[in-house]
C-alpha cells in the first residue's frame, strides 16, 4: 500500500502541473459552471464510452479535495453497517490538449471506519451476495481504499474517434480484535469505444468493457474458546454446512466480466443519445482452512444485465433548455453450490446445482429545466421510477419479493457573488414508497439468524424518505488558484428514526 500512496502523490503532482499550464482567461463562474455541468451529471451514462468523451467539455478543468464525512444510521441492512466515517483525498483532471485529443485522469484514497457489521465478512457485498462468510458478532471494520482512472479520447479523421480508458480500485479491510478480518480486493476494468460520424453531426458509437476482480477474505481468531460459529452463506440465511464452522477459514472472490454496447447520438448527446448495452460475470468462491493445503470451489454466482437509456433535450429561447431521460435496467444473478462427499479417503466434488436466482428490473424517467443567465444558474431535476426485486433460493425452498416506487428532485443555484467569488446551492428529496412485499422465506433451526432475516426483510419493505442538501463557496485570490470550501446534509426517515450524514471538504480548483 505503500507504493500506491506514493503512485498517488505523484499523480495529484502531476494533475496540478499540466492543469496550471492549461488554465484561461474564462470567469470563475463559468469556469465553475461548466466544471460542474448539470446536464453532463443527467447524461453521465453518456459518457460510459471512452470515445464521448472528446465532447465532455469544451475547456479544460483539474481539481484536488480534501474531505471526512460522518454517516450515523438508526435503521440499516445489519450486513452493510450502521454508516461510516473517514478522510477522502482526490483529484481528478480533463484536458483538452487540442482540438483533436483529450485525456483524463482520476486519482483518490480514503481511510474509513465502517460501523457495527455483522453476518458478513467480506468487502463488496452487493457484488458477490449471497455467497459471503458471516458470523453473529462482526464488529467495527477499518477500510483503506485506493482508486486510479486514466483515459484517451483522440479524433483519427473527420469520421473516426476512439477512446480508452484504464481504471484501478484496491481496497484494505482488517479488524483488529476477534474475529479478526483481513480483506482485500482488486478491480481492474479495461474500456475501449469508437464512434464514427455518418451524416453531419449524428454518430454512431461501439463500446466495450473487459473486467477482473478478485477479493481474498480470511478470518482469526486469538481466543479459540468461545469463538463464533463460521458460517458460509447460500442466500436468506442458508449456509453450506459441510464448509461452514472449521478454524480460521479463509476465501477467495474471482470474477471475470465483459460488456459491450452501442449508442447512436447528434452533437455528441447534447440533441438527442440512444444507448444499449449488456454484460455478463462470472465469480466464482474457493474456501479453505488454516492447516489445509487444499481450496475447495464452493459456489459459483453468474451475472447478467441489461440496460436502455435515451435522452433529448430542446432550447426554448437562448436561456431555458429542457431535457428528458428514460432508462431500463434488467439485472438477473443466478448462483450455483458445489457439495463434497468425505465417504471416501478424499473430499470429492458430487455435484453443482443451481439453487438461487435473484431478479431485479427497473425503470425511470427522469427531467431536467434549466435558466441561465451571464451571472447565475437555476435548474431543477424531477423524477419517477419503479423496482421490482424477486429473489429466490431452492434448497430449502425460501423467497421474498419487492415491488417499489419513486420520486424526487434535485434543484440547484448558482451564482455569481463577483468576478472572484460564486456560491453554489443543490437541495434534494426523493421518496421509496413499497408497494408490494411478500415473506416466502423459510424458518431455519437458528434464532439467531431467523431474526436477522426477518429483521433484513423489514428493511427492505420499509418506506424511505431522503431530504439532504449541499452548499459551496468559491473564490478566486490573486496569484493563487481559486479554492472552495462545501459542507452536505442528509437525512434518511426510515420506520420513525432518522440515519444522518454530514460531510465536508476543502479543494482548489485550476
Amino acid at each position: 500500500m505503500i507504493n500506491l500512496k506514493h503512485s498517488l502523490l505523484l499523480l495529484v503532482t502531476a494533475f496540478a502541473t499540466i492543469s496550471i499550464k492549461a488554465q484561461d482567461s474564462i470567469s470563475l463562474y463559468k469556469k465553475i459552471n461548466n466544471q460542474y455541468s448539470i446536464e453532463r451529471n443527467f447524461i453521465n451514462q453518456f459518457y460510459y464510452n471512452p470515445a464521448a468523451m472528446s465532447g465532455y467539455s469544451s475547456s479544460s478543468f483539474s481539481e484536488f479535495k480534501v474531505g471526512y464525512h460522518n454517516e450515523d444510521k438508526k435503521i440499516f441492512r445489519q450486513q452493510l453497517g450502521a454508516g461510516e466515517n473517514g478522510l477522502s483525498i482526490n483529484a481528478n483532471s480533463y484536458l483538452k490538449l487540442n482540438s483533436k485529443t483529450a485525456v483524463w485522469g482520476n486519482a483518490g484514497y480514503q481511510n474509513l471506519k465502517k460501523k457495527t457489521f455483522r453476518w458478513n465478512e467480506n468487502l463488496d457485498y452487493e457484488r458477490i451476495a449471497p455467497y459471503v462468510t458471516a458470523d453473529s458478532v462482526g464488529g467495527n471494520l477499518n477500510l483503506e481504499r485506493y482508486f486510479f482512472e486514466g483515459g484517451l479520447s483522440q479524433k483519427l479523421n473527420d469520421r473516426w474517434t476512439a477512446g480508452g480508458e484504464i481504471n484501478y480500485t484496491a481496497q484494505l479491510g482488517y479488524r483488529t480484535r476477534d474475529p479478526r478480518l483481513r480483506t482485500t480486493t482488486s478491480d481492474l476494468n479495461i474500456n475501449a469505444g469508437a464512434n464514427y460520424r455518418v451524416f453531419r453531426q449524428y454518430e454512431i458509437g461501439l463500446f466495450g468493457t473487459f473486467n477482473k476482480y478478485t477479493q481474498n477474505s480470511s478470518l482469526n481468531f486469538q481466543s479459540i474458546l468461545g469463538k463464533p460459529f463460521v458460517y458460509q452463506m447460500v442466500g436468506l440465511g442458508i449456509s453450506n454446512y459441510f464448509f461452514s464452522g472449521g478454524i480460521n477459514p479463509s476465501q477467495t472472490f474471482e470474477e471475470f466480466g465483459y460488456r459491450g454496447g452501442i449508442q447512436i447520438s447528434n452533437k455528441q448527446g447534447k440533441d438527442f443519445y440512444i444507448q444499449l448495452s449488456a454484460g455478463r460475470s462470472n465469480n466464482i468462491k474457493s474456501h479453505s482452512d488454516t492447516g489445509t493445503s487444499t481450496s475447495f470451489e464452493i459456489s459459483e454466482l453468474e451475472n447478467k444485465n441489461l440496460q436502455f437509456e435515451g435522452a433529448k433535450f430542446f432550447n426554448l429561447g437562448e436561456k431555458h433548455r429542457i431535457g428528458l431521460l428514460g432508462n431500463y435496467i434488467a439485472i438477473v444473478r443466478t448462483g450455483s453450490e458445489y457439495g463434497y462427499s468425505v465417504n471416501t479417503n478424499a473430499t470429492e466434488l458430487i455435484f453443482k446445482r443451481q439453487s438461487y436466482r435473484s431478479e431485479n428490473f427497473s425503470g425511470s424517467i427522469k427531467g431536467l429545466y434549466q435558466y441561465s443567465e451571464e451571472n447565475f444558474n437555476v435548474s431543477v431535476s424531477p423524477f419517477f421510477g419503479y423496482e421490482e426485486i424477486k429473489e429466490r433460493n431452492l434448497y430449502p425452498n425460501s423467497g421474498q419479493k419487492f415491488e417499489y416506487s419513486y420520486f424526487g428532485l434535485n434543484a440547484n443555484y448558482r451564482q455569481q457573488i463577483n468576478s472572484s467569488q460564486m456560491i453554489s446551492i443543490e437541495p434534494y428529496f426523493s421518496k421509496r414508497m413499497v408497494n408490494k412485499s411478500i415473506n416466502a422465506l423459510a424458518t431455519l433451526g437458528n434464532i439467531a439468524i431467523n431474526s436477522w432475516i426477518l429483521d433484513d426483510f423489514n428493511f427492505q419493505a420499509s418506506d424511505i424518505s431522503t431530504f439532504g442538501a449541499s452548499l459551496r463557496y468559491d473564490i478566486k485570490l490573486e496569484k493563487l488558484p481559486a479554492f472552495f470550501v462545501s459542507v452536505q446534509y442528509q437525512s434518511q426517515k426510515i420506520q420513525k428514526k432518522n440515519n444522518n450524514f454530514v460531510g465536508a471538504s476543502l479543494g482548489i480548483t485550476f
